[in-house]
């Protein structure tokens, strides 16, 4: 049996197209200018932050061939004993367990690695041959890059710091205050603040819109979102008429 607190906290990262604030929809970011990795596009959540094992996997052997590397299987690395120790550190800082290290690598060794991440919580596998997709914790995803290969590591360290986890933990801080600002407007519309913060920042509206977002769009929308909530809990803004009224002078200036 295996003893985990399965509990997960999901932080909603932006404010897509999704016009009730309590409900939670997880998309597949597919930008291809903040998610290129050896020409391949790693896809990632925006709920749980969850990164392809998969499409790492490709993103390896294209480099391999170009390079002249080893040939490495990302399964392979994740079930070397020492790995699955890292792994267990990994899980509980996050409090995504509060097992011993002890009952989960004992739960490892009569498991698999890969069973036992599924019943935390930090992996999930998707459809079936040319379509299966594998997904993980992207704090395990860092570790099974940094196992690859030095080069493609220090690739991925650089590429996830600067295009990812930062200007993901800033949109979602900016997200939350907009969220939490908006139940200061009685009756706010929401779909009609979410199609609007789209045409600010994409020039038009669409389902998923958000999902292509790159970097400098996130960061534009993050401080649009910021200066809406201030705006809020300072009382200039008292209606969803006169949030729409900032969001379309933005576009003017």
């Amino acid at each position: 049996m295996l003893l985990y607190n399965c509990n997960k906290i999901y932080i909603d990262k932006y404010f897509i197209t999704v016009y009730y604030i309590n409900m939670k929809t997880n998309i597949t970011m597919l930008s291809e200018k903040d998610r290129n990795l050896f020409g391949v596009i790693i896809r990632q959540e925006t709920k749980t932050n969850f990164l392809s094992l998969t499409d790492l996997q490709e993103a390896y052997v294209h480099a391999r061939v170009l390079n002249g590397w080893c040939e490495k299987q990302i399964t392979k690395i994740l079930n070397f004993e020492e790995n699955a120790e890292r792994i267990y550190y990994l899980l509980y800082e996050q409090q995504i367990i509060k097992s011993s290290l002890m009952l989960f690598m004992k739960d490892v060794k009569n498991f698999g690695i890969t069973k036992v991440l599924k019943q935390s919580g930090a992996y999930r596998t998707t459809g079936r041959g040319e379509n299966k997709q594998v997904m993980c914790n992207p704090y395990i995803w860092l570790l099974v890059a940094m196992e690859l290969n030095p080069m493609l590591y220090a690739k991925v360290v650089v590429w996830m710091t600067d295009t990812l986890i930062i200007n993901r933990i800033e949109a979602g801080n900016f997200y939350k205050s907009l969220s939490s600002a908006l139940y200061k407007i009685p009756n706010p519309d929401y779909k009609k603040i979410a199609v609007n913060l789209n045409i600010a920042i994409f020039g038009k509206h669409e389902t998923g819109i958000r999902n292509k977002a790159n970097k400098e769009q996130l960061e534009e929308l993050a401080r649009l979102e910021d200066n809406i909530a201030f705006s809020i809990n300072s009382g200039y803004i008292k209606t969803t008429d006169e949030i729409v009224d900032v969001i379309k002078k933005s576009t003017e200036q």
